[in-house]
């Protein structure tokens, strides 16, 4: 009875800290398909730049012809809760997580999230990993056969980014970031990209 018991209550703290690693890397479930996207946003120039459909990266070198990134982190990590769930990952399971900023000048456009499962030589998007500061949609849009899921979007704190509240000094704890998320395939391999459309962005006419 007594190594029943002990067995008992370990696997309940094993549980216990599973819980509290897991809400450490967890992020409201507010993400929304494109018919509720007027509940992110109402406004006409935040959707549109929500809803662009083709490379982001391009769309905005045509208003920043000198557009640079800067790359927050690179590394195997526990993706958020939410991005495990998009990529049908376990909460403790670990994956290759790209963070940069896009930047025009001395203004922060975009924070984007690259996550990619199982990066091993045999993984199509292993080639990912030598970007340096090179933004991913110059790549990742002349790959053949790329298959890409419909949109997500969201509506959350910047502050609630890995790596951002850091490298922003200009937001408050109430400042808010516009999402979109989709999924990328390639021979059935997946990518998740996330792209947060800062304050600078948003005052930016589409």
């Amino acid at each position: 009875m007594t190594e029943d018991r002990t067995n008992r209550v370990a696997k309940l703290k094993g549980l216990m800290q599973d819980k509290v690693a897991t809400n450490h890397f967890a992020l409201p479930n507010t993400w929304k398909p494109k018919r509720l996207l007027r509940r992110i946003t109402h406004e006409a120039n935040i959707q549109a730049w929500l809803t662009t459909p083709d490379s982001l990266t391009a769309k905005l070198k045509q208003s920043c012809s000198n557009l640079q990134v800067h790359v927050l982190s690179e590394t195997i990590e526990r993706p958020l809760i939410e991005e495990a769930r998009a990529l049908n990952l376990h909460p403790q399971e670990t994956a290759w997580v790209r963070c940069v900023l896009l930047k025009c000048a001395q203004q922060d456009w975009v924070y984007a999230r690259t996550i990619i499962p199982n990066l091993s030589a045999s993984n199509p998007w292993q080639s990912l990993q030598n970007l340096g500061d090179k933004p991913l949609g110059e790549v990742l849009f002349e790959l053949p056969g790329i298959q890409r899921s419909e949109f997500e979007f969201s509506k959350q704190p910047l502050k609630s980014w890995p790596y951002l509240k850091t490298a922003l000094t200009n937001i408050t704890p109430k400042t808010l970031g516009y999402a979109r998320r989709s999924v990328f395939r390639q021979q059935n391999w997946p990518l998740l990209l996330t792209e947060v459309f800062l304050p600078d962005l948003q005052s930016l006419k589409e």
